[in-house]
């Protein structure tokens, strides 16, 4: 690809797995690239190698309230959104206001500056899907009030929204529903299948597979970049669906990872069938107006995906605890409040897997935060951060206080 040295994006949630990924790639081309990240979700070592980029700016924002932005862009990159089910049923509220009020935030600043804005939404358009694979004409079937429906209405409004703008005001947009991406990385704390799986094999653990022959769409984010980016040149409106065309069996993904990391076991578990709605894209689309289609083998995608979770947990942050000294009688005698751990979630569990009387005060059974209890990242509530799921970089200290007397 040429360089395009006087090019300028501004993407959203340039800080997260994805955007950290596509302005590399940006980077690499020869573009200038803002990255606007409210870093609510903690700081992928990826950003600290942006940041010595001379050509890479980070704006810490919440693309929620509206950005005071007047230098001129080439374009608009909108991938700013909550992830994961847990955290959406979480968080609700802050997932449809990402998804609605951020969505028009960055609607506008492509309509100031006539640039092409090229929107994420997602699979979970199609909620649990009725036909196989996916097209892109399928309207869905989604429930507007069950678990995910922060999510799931959040980026069909974005949808809506966007196509709004095109129609109205002529701003060039562009719509693209990525199915599950993945690649190096990714964390350990991340609960999606790929990043869990490869966790647990290099814990040496068991791997259970709740209904094996359950299917993903597995993209590899390399291939995944160059969709987003063919679609940001071109002036396709969409939607597009960016994914894999052929449905990986969760079973053959759970063997494929232990025998790629050499350690961990599979078991199949006795639940029926569960956790997420299957779908597999139709790109007939993104092959005819895009030229796109993924070509990353499963198998080199999954060993670099591990070869990089690996490193990663080789250079986790050490965390320091701070207790209260009425639990300190609770800890077992010789027990070092200390551990190394990329996520509060981590990091909490191992306190409460090596201190299990307080265990109770701090984490449910469900492996939730405790109301009881509040945790601090320095001055922060994680609480008030991305909760469990915070990430953590360089030596940290973790205080938890009972936020109730007696606690």
């Amino acid at each position: 690809m040429e360089e395009c040295v006087s090019e300028h994006i501004l993407v959203t949630g340039g800080a997260g797995f994805i955007g950290t990924h596509l302005c590399a790639a940006l980077l690499e081309r020869g573009a200038h690239v803002t990255a606007v990240d409210s870093l609510t979700a903690g700081r992928l070592p990826a950003l600290g190698r942006l940041r010595q980029h001379k050509r890479f700016r980070l704006i810490e924002h919440d693309i929620t309230v509206p950005l005071d932005w007047e230098s001129p862009v080439s374009a608009v990159v909108h991938l700013a959104s909550p992830i994961g089910p847990a955290h959406v049923r979480d968080h609700p509220v802050r997932t449809l206001m990402a998804g609605s009020v951020g969505t028009v935030n960055a609607l506008e600043i492509a309509r100031r500056h006539r640039s092409r804005i090229v929107v994420m939404s997602s699979a979970e358009v199609y909620g649990d899907p009725l036909v196989q694979p996916q097209v892109e004409t399928y309207s869905g079937n989604v429930d507007p009030t069950g678990p995910m429906s922060g999510y799931q209405e959040a980026k069909r409004f974005l949808e809506a929204m966007t196509m709004a703008y095109r129609r109205e005001y002529d701003v060039n947009t562009g719509i693209i529903r990525p199915f599950n991406v993945y690649g190096p990385g990714m964390l350990a704390s991340d609960r999606r299948v790929v990043a869990a799986f490869i966790a647990a094999a290099l814990a040496g653990q068991e791997l259970v597979v709740n209904g094996p022959h359950a299917v993903r769409s597995l993209c590899y984010i390399d291939d995944f970049v160059k969709g987003l980016i063919a679609m940001m040149e071109s002036d396709a409106a969409g939607p597009i669906n960016l994914g894999a065309p052929e449905g990986t069996a969760i079973g053959y993904l759970a063997e494929l990872v232990v025998s790629t990391v050499g350690t961990g076991t599979v078991r199949v578990g006795q639940s029926p069938e569960t956790g997420g709605a299957a779908r597999c894209p139709d790109i007939g689309l993104a092959r005819g107006t895009l030229g796109w289609e993924p070509s990353t083998p499963l198998d080199d995608g999954i060993r670099a995906t591990a070869d990089s979770m690996r490193a990663m947990l080789e250079s986790r942050a050490t965390v320091t605890f701070d207790v209260p000294s009425a639990w300190m009688a609770l800890i077992p005698d010789g027990f070092e409040l200390e551990c190394r751990a990329d996520s509060v979630r981590t990091a909490l569990k191992w306190l409460t897997d090596g201190c299990p009387a307080l265990a109770p005060r701090i984490l449910s059974p469900a492996g939730e935060l405790v109301p009881w209890t509040n945790v601090y990242l320095a001055r922060d509530n994680i609480r008030h951060l991305d909760g469990l799921d915070t990430v953590l970089t360089g030596d940290v200290i973790l205080t938890a206080l009972p936020a109730l007397a007696g606690g």
